[in-house]
C-alpha cells in the first residue's frame, strides 16, 4: 500500500506575520507621535488665540476649527491602526498631516513660524516609511503648501505687503522641508545597508562557526569509531582499516594506505588500503635514501608532492594524483611504518586536515604497539623458557671448562704433594708455590663467572665502576686484545635497575664476544648521553662477519648471542643495533632511555 503526503500551505507565509506586526508598531509609534503633537498644538493655539478652546462657538476663531478638525481625524486614525486590511491607506495618513498643518499655518497669521517644525513629524515619517522619490514629492508638497499658507494668510487675512527678507526667508525653509525627507531617506538608507552588511556578516560567521561544529562533530565521530575498533578487536589490521575509513570522511582523498615494515631492510609492504589498485595492493616498495626513508625517520607529517617522490611513483593508482600527505607511525624509539593518503585535486592538504590525519593516525599507532607488545610478550615467554635452560647448560660449561677442572687440578697435585714428601721432599716447596698460584687463579675465574652473573658494584657504584673494575679483569688478556672505556662525554645520569642491568649485559656479550671470535687488537666501549636518552658503542677493529648470512641461519642456531641485542633493549625501552662486515670488525649502538 503506497502512502503519499499532501502539503498544505499556511494561509499566511513565514515571516508574514512579524512583517505586519513591526508595520503596525510604526504606525502606532506615529499615531502616539501625532498625539503628542496635537496637546502641543492645543498649547499654540490657547496661546494665539488667548481664548478657552472648548466648547466651540460660531465666533470660534478658525484656528480652533481647524485643531478640533484634525483631532477628530487624529481619532479616527488611531481607530483605524488596529483595522485589518488598510494598512496602505493609513500609510499615507502623513499627506492631510500635512493639509491640517499647512491650514493651522493659514489661519495663524503672524504666528506662522511656530508651525514649521511641526511639519517635521510628517516628513521624517514619510522618509522613513515611503519610497526616496515618494519622500521627496512629499516634502516638494509640503514646501508648496507652506508657501501657500504663508502668502494667504499675508493676502486675504493681514493684508500687510512681503518684504524681501521675508521672501528670501520663506524660500529657505521651503527648500528645507522640500530635502528633509531626501536626506533623511538617504541617511537611513545608508544606516539601513550598514545593518544589513552586520547582519550579512553576522550570518557568515553563524554558517561558519555551524559549519566548523559540524567540522569537530565528525572529526569527534571518526576518532570516537577508530578508538571503539581499538577497544573491541586485538587485530590492528582493523584498526588501521577503520582510520583509513574515518580519515575519508574527514579529509576527502582519492586513496591511502599504511605500510609497514616486512622484516627485510629497508623494505615495506601495504598492510591496509582504501580505494589502491588491486595489484598495488601485493606491492612491497624499497626504501631510497631520498626518498620516504627520509619521512621515515621524521616524527612529523609531510605534505609532499607525489611527481617528486620516487618512492611513491611506483603505485599504479597514484599516477592520477599530485599531492599526498604522509604519516609516519612512530612510537617512542620504534618505528613502525606510514600511512599515506593521496589526492587528484590542485589544492594540498592544509595544515587543519594534516592535524586530523595525524590524529587518526595516532590510534593506528597504538593498535600496532599493541600488537607488538602481544607478539613479544608471546615470543619472550617462548624464549623465556628455552634461555632459561640454554643458561643452565652455559654455566654447566662454563663451571666444567673452568673452575671444576682447576679444582680437580689442585686435588691431583695435592696427591702429588702427598706422594712427594715421602720420596722427594726437597720438591715439595715448588710443588706448593704452583698449587697455591692454581688455587689463586681459580678463585679469580670463580670471582669472575660471580661478577659476571651479578655483579653486586651495579647496583651500590653504578654503571660506570661496574664497566671500569669489569674490564679491568682483561687488561692483560690472553689475546693481547687492548680494551679502551670512553666515558668523557658522560654527565651524571641515573638509569632504573633493570635498565643498569640490561645494559651492562649488552656490554658485557658484545665485549666477550670481540675478544673470542674477532681476533681484534682494539676494543672501545664509549658513552654519552642526551637530554633524555644514553648511547653507548662497543666496536672492534677485528675480522668481522657476514650478518646476512648469519641472520639467514639464525634461527636454526637458536643462540643465546649477540644477534638478539634488539630484543633485549627493547625490553627497556630501548633500541639496539649492530653493524659488521668481514675485515672491518664489529659495531654494537645501544640506546636506552634516562629517567
Amino acid at each position: 500500500m503506497k502512502v503519499s503526503t499532501t502539503t498544505i500551505p499556511s494561509p499566511n507565509p513565514p515571516g508574514a506575520g512579524s512583517d505586519r506586526r513591526k508595520f503596525l508598531s510604526g504606525e502606532q509609534f506615529y499615531t502616539l507621535a501625532r498625539w503628542m503633537m496635537i496637546l502641543l498644538l492645543f498649547a499654540i493655539t490657547q496661546f494665539i488665540t488667548i481664548k478657552p478652546i472648548w466648547p466651540i462657538r460660531i465666533d470660534s476663531n478658525p484656528l480652533v476649527v481647524m485643531l478640533l478638525a484634525y483631532t477628530a481625524f487624529s481619532l479616527l486614525a488611531s481607530l483605524a491602526v488596529f483595522l485589518p486590511g488598510i494598512g496602505h491607506l493609513i500609510s499615507l495618513a502623513y499627506l492631510i498631516d500635512i493639509g491640517f498643518i499647512s491650514l493651522m499655518a493659514f489661519f495663524g497669521g503672524d504666528q506662522y513660524a511656530i508651525f514649521f517644525p511641526l511639519y517635521m513629524l510628517p516628513l521624517i515619517n514619510a522618509a522613513i516609511r515611503q519610497h526616496s522619490s515618494v519622500g521627496l514629492l512629499s516634502g516638494i508638497m509640503a514646501a508648496i503648501f507652506y508657501i501657500t499658507a504663508f502668502l494667504g494668510s499675508r493676502y486675504y487675512i493681514d493684508l500687510r505687503p512681503i518684504a524681501i527678507l521675508e521672501y528670501v526667508g520663506l524660500g529657505l525653509r521651503s527648500l528645507m522641508l522640500s530635502l528633509v525627507p531626501w536626506i533623511t531617506n538617504a541617511l537611513a538608507e545608508r544606516w539601513s545597508e550598514s545593518n544589513r552588511q552586520s547582519v550579512a556578516v553576522a550570518e557568515r560567521q553563524s554558517e561558519q562557526a555551524l559549519i566548523d561544529a559540524r567540522a569537530y562533530r565528525d572529526q569527534m565521530r571518526s576518532l570516537y569509531e577508530v578508538a571503539y575498533s581499538l577497544s573491541t578487536t586485538m587485530d590492528y589490521r582493523h584498526v588501521l582499516d577503520a582510520a583509513l575509513r574515518e580519515s575519508r570522511r574527514l579529509v576527502p582523498y582519492t586513496c591511502g594506505f599504511v605500510l609497514l615494515s616486512s622484516g627485510e631492510e629497508n623494505e615495506l609492504y601495504v598492510a591496509a588500503s582504501e580505494s589502491l589498485g588491486i595489484s598495488d595492493q601485493s606491492r612491497k616498495l624499497t626504501l631510497t635514501k631520498d626518498g620516504l626513508a627520509d619521512v621515515l625517520r621524521s616524527t612529523e607529517s609531510r605534505t609532499v608532492d607525489i611527481s617528486k617522490q620516487r618512492d611513491l611513483q611506483v603505485f599504479d593508482t597514484l599516477r592520477t594524483c599530485r599531492s599526498a600527505c604522509i604519516v609516519p607511525l612512530r612510537a617512542a624509539l620504534r618505528t613502525y611504518g606510514l600511512m599515506v593518503v593521496a589526492t587528484d585535486r590542485a589544492t594540498s592538504f592544509t595544515g587543519e586536515q594534516t592535524d586530523m590525519l595525524t590524529a587518526l593516525a595516532g590510534y593506528a599507532i597504538i593498535a600496532l604497539h599493541n600488537a607488538q607488545l602481544i607478539f613479544d610478550l608471546k615470543e619472550e615467554r617462548t624464549k623465556l623458557l628455552s634461555k632459561e635452560e640454554e643458561v643452565r647448560h652455559q654455566l654447566a660449561r662454563d663451571l666444567h671448562d673452568g673452575p671444576a677442572q682447576s679444582v680437580a687440578a689442585i686435588v691431583m697435585n695435592a696427591e702429588f704433594i702427598k706422594k712427594l714428601l715421602e720420596r722427594d721432599p726437597k720438591r715439595v716447596i715448588d710443588e706448593l708455590d704452583k698449587l697455591s698460584a692454581l688455587a689463586k687463579r681459580t678463585t679469580y675465574e670463580i670471582r669472575t663467572m660471580l661478577f659476571e652473573l651479578r655483579p653486586l658494584v651495579l647496583e651500590t657504584q653504578g654503571l660506570k665502576v661496574t664497566l671500569e673494575q669489569y674490564l679491568e679483569r682483561f687488561k692483560n688478556n690472553s689475546a693481547g686484545t687492548q680494551i679502551v672505556l670512553e666515558t668523557d662525554r658522560l654527565g651524571d645520569i641515573h638509569l632504573d635497575t633493570k635498565t643498569e642491568g640490561t645494559l651492562f649485559n649488552i656490554i658485557q656479550e658484545a665485549v666477550n664476544n670481540a675478544l673470542k671470535h674477532a681476533k681484534a687488537k682494539h676494543i672501545w666501549v664509549r658513552m654519552h648521553n642526551e637530554p633524555k636518552l644514553l648511547h653507548t658503542v662497543v666496536q672492534d677493529d677485528g675480522a668481522g662477519f657476514d650478518k646476512a648470512a648469519v641472520l639467514r641461519t639464525y634461527e636454526k642456531r637458536g643462540s643465546f648471542g649477540l644477534l638478539n641485542i634488539d630484543e633485549r633493549a627493547r625490553l627497556v625501552g630501548g633500541q639496539a643495533d649492530m653493524e659488521s662486515a668481514i675485515g672491518e670488525g664489529t659495531k654494537v649502538t645501544i640506546v636506552v632511555p634516562i629517567e
